[in-house]
């Protein structure tokens, strides 16, 4: 059973939803602290920081399409 919670006008959302929403936009928050503890405390060169943003865009993506497919437990 998915209760729904009438957000704004004509806006309707499960709270399995809204739920999943808050708990994605705290990980892709976490994930951009790594960057920022990675450029912070290391010394990259051009390569390694490309290579270190094109891995965490990776990681966020795939983390944006688990959460769309996957329930919570």
């Amino acid at each position: 059973m998915h209760i729904k919670v009438k957000l704004e006008e004509g806006c309707i959302m499960t709270v399995q939803e809204q739920i999943k929403e808050q708990l994605l936009k705290e990980v892709l928050s976490n994930i951009d602290n790594i960057y920022d503890f990675m450029d912070s405390r290391y010394n990259l060169d051009k390569h390694c920081n490309d290579a270190i943003v094109k891995k965490l865009n990776e990681l966020k993506d795939v983390v944006y399409k688990v959460s769309g497919l996957s329930d919570l437990n």
